[in-house]
């Protein structure tokens, strides 16, 4: 089982679309998946057209629930979703280190049904972005060319220190909405060899993925085409990386 959470404490960077696309691509390549919406904001539940879930999930869950209880299955074939609720506004609270082991074992419940599971965190720190964290595999960082998402990514290991999590997880980022027109994002990508810690992969800028919410047939978006594409072997660099960090852990 592979657990791979998408998170930039940054909002604006493609968080929310790297979750789905990674979801769908995982699925598409016969992997039994799900989705869990953490962010309150419930965009990627929209995403894969699902409805919210039942307020007091939340703390069902931990309060010893299970994750089946509320799972609700795509149009994607092998891929289900947790749907968030508004209930994720308080999950805050119930949050501490005894509360990150309780997520963990939520997750590791449902890993008795899935392949894959990616966690869609909120983009902040706080204690639930640190419980994804310490129950992931692999955390994906997506980046824009913008200079602010770089600063805060350049702080993103002391964003983790200051949660306070044992051991850092391992991370993976990858530029995204690349649009070669413009200079700085040629410059960004245009390397001989990506960075320690990044993808080779570039997601280009695509108007089918930011018309997925409204489009009758979403999954096209991060399917086919040139963003498609780039989800896919996105997809295969993240199966790669989860997989070794499985073999090391």
């Amino acid at each position: 089982m592979r657990t791979i959470a998408s998170y930039h404490h940054k909002g604006g960077v493609g968080k929310t679309t790297t979750a789905v696309a990674l979801a769908v691509n995982a699925a598409d390549t016969g992997h039994r998946t799900l989705l869990w919406d953490l962010d309150p904001q419930g965009s990627a539940t929209r995403l894969v057209g699902a409805d919210r879930g039942s307020d007091g999930v939340a703390e069902a869950l931990l309060a010893g629930g299970s994750l089946l209880d509320g799972v609700r299955p795509t149009t994607q074939d092998r891929l289900d979703v947790f749907p968030a609720d508004l209930s994720l506004r308080r999950l805050d609270r119930h949050l501490g280190d005894d509360g990150r082991e309780h997520l963990r074992a939520v997750v590791e419940r449902a890993a008795e049904h899935y392949d894959v599971i990616v966690l869609d965190c909120p983009p902040s720190v706080s204690e639930v972005a640190a419980a994804v964290l310490y129950a992931a595999d692999l955390v994906v960082v997506p980046l824009t060319a913008g200079p602010l998402a770089w600063s805060a990514y350049a702080d993103l290991y002391t964003e983790i220190d200051a949660m306070g999590i044992a051991e850092r997880p391992r991370l993976l980022a990858f530029l995204t909405m690349v649009d070669r027109r413009k200079g700085l994002h040629r410059d960004l990508v245009d390397w001989d060899t990506p960075p320690d810690g990044f993808s080779a992969v570039t997601v280009p800028t695509d108007s089918r993925v930011e018309r997925m919410a409204i489009d009758p047939h979403p999954f096209r978006a991060v399917l086919s085409g040139r963003a498609g594409e780039a989800y896919g072997a996105l997809w295969a660099d993240v199966a790669g990386a989860a997989r070794a960090t499985s073999v090391a852990g």
